[in-house]
């Protein structure tokens, strides 16, 4: 072994080991390939291993603290920052905003029945409804009308019957009914068969408030009813003679051919909610005076006569309930929504099925969607909107207006976000 200097001995291992290491310099300086060309060395376009792409930036937060859940106002009490609530409503949200939806167009609430906030984001944010609508003309129809409602719709004339001939007019005395149906027309048909009227010599007119399902107005109801009544290839064909018109009150000689008695409004309000027939909420809205009675009962309901037990910070603002520009679109907050969904909770003496679909059973607009079973809700969607609201098997009751570019994969996020809710076994704080 050859004799190393005393003063390099410490670092005999460093030289030794870079011995080999300055041979592969050596020869790699002096390596060709056989044709004498030269290796190229590799290029960036080369790498096998891409850059690690740098993280998105955390969504930011209402407390100014990035990290910390986007909801307002739990998240900076210690004693919730560790709340399962948060950390999934912050999943929610991310997922969101990597779809492409924007955060300031998402209203989010989860509840509790006792009126607990567990977590929220655009607390009070008046934001599109959709057919959640439906569920302020319902409690607005409750209230007005009552649960056992019913709605009667009369036929009357004032001529008599000649032979197969009835030679006065026949006419259509409405009663509010929101949902008379052409299924119900070809009932009438059926009944003037029996009475073995066969032809109609006189006009059809019609006295307000009736309307045909899917009509704008009682003339066109009428006019669409006489199509169908004339209509040779129906069963039970009657010749329409003259003309549709309208009337402002009952001739004194008229007396009655008709009666239809409808559905109870509860029965009406299940087929509404469960179906999202528009023409039929756009019907009952009509008998409740429009939009602005709507907006005007809202505000009264939701604003001066608040549910006591809810939280105070839900407790909403005359801001939090509007029409929008067209003076059509509902909007509402969700903390205005917690409130409609606890008075319909109060009118349906604490059972929301009785007008409102359950996931999981029968055949509704809930069919789609992979909500918790058992879960009773209202769903609704514009072009890039999806409304749910509603009351989860575990009691947990929620409020959810979410925007982005894809309904489908809204209907996902929003699904995999109530089973998430559910999913949660911590028991609720108190």
């Amino acid at each position: 072994m050859p004799l190393i200097p005393q003063g390099l001995r410490p670092h005999r291992r460093l030289l030794w080991a870079g011995i080999p290491l300055a041979g592969a310099l050596a020869l790699g300086a002096c390596w060709s390939n056989p044709t004498g060309a030269e290796v190229e060395s590799p290029t960036l376009t080369q790498n096998p291993f891409p850059p690690i792409p740098t993280p998105p930036p955390p969504l930011p937060s209402p407390s100014g603290t990035p990290g910390l859940p986007p909801w307002w106002p739990r998240a900076q009490s210690p004693q919730w920052e560790d709340s399962p609530y948060a950390s999934v409503l912050s999943g929610f949200l991310q997922g969101l905003a990597a779809q492409g939806g924007a955060l300031s167009q998402q209203g989010i609430l989860l509840w509790t029945p006792e009126g607990e906030l567990l977590a929220e984001h655009g607390l009070d944010r008046p934001l599109p409804v959709g057919a959640l609508d439906q569920l302020a003309i319902s409690l607005m129809a409750l209230e007005t009308w009552g649960y056992e409602r019913r709605f009667e719709t009369r036929f009357y004339t004032t001529g008599h019957l000649l032979g197969h001939r009835l030679t006065g007019d026949l006419i259509l005395v409405g009663g509010g009914d929101p949902y008379f149906t052409e299924a119900n027309v070809a009932e009438l048909a059926r009944h003037l068969h029996s009475l073995n009227i066969r032809q109609i010599d006189g006009d059809v007119k019609v006295l307000p408030p009736f309307r045909l399902l899917g009509q704008p107005d009682p003339l066109a109801g009428a006019r669409r009813l006489a199509e169908l009544l004339s209509d040779t290839q129906q069963p039970h064909p009657v010749a329409i003679r003259g003309s549709v018109s309208t009337l402002t009150a009952l001739p004194a000689d008229a007396h009655c051919l008709a009666r239809y008695t409808s559905l109870r409004l509860g029965s009406l309000l299940q087929i509404l909610n469960g179906s999202n027939d528009r023409a039929m909420a756009e019907a009952l809205l009509a008998e409740l005076g429009g939009e602005t009675a709507l907006l005007e009962y809202l505000r009264q309901r939701l604003v001066a006569q608040p549910i006591s037990r809810l939280d105070s910070q839900m407790a909403p603002a005359e801001q939090d309930i509007r029409l929008g520009q067209r003076g059509r679109a509902l909007y509402l907050s969700p903390r205005a929504l917690a409130h409609l969904w606890e008075h319909l909770v109060d009118f349906t003496d604490g059972d929301p099925t009785r007008i409102l679909p359950r996931a999981g059973t029968g055949h509704s607009t809930l069919r789609a969607r992979t909500l918790p079973p058992g879960t009773a809700a209202q769903v609704g969607s514009a072009a890039d909107r999806l409304m749910t609201m509603g009351q989860l098997p575990n009691g947990i009751h929620f409020v959810l207006l979410n925007q982005g570019p894809d309904l489908g994969i809204l209907r996902q996020q929003q699904d995999q976000f109530l089973q998430d809710v559910v999913a949660i076994s911590e028991p609720l704080r108190r």
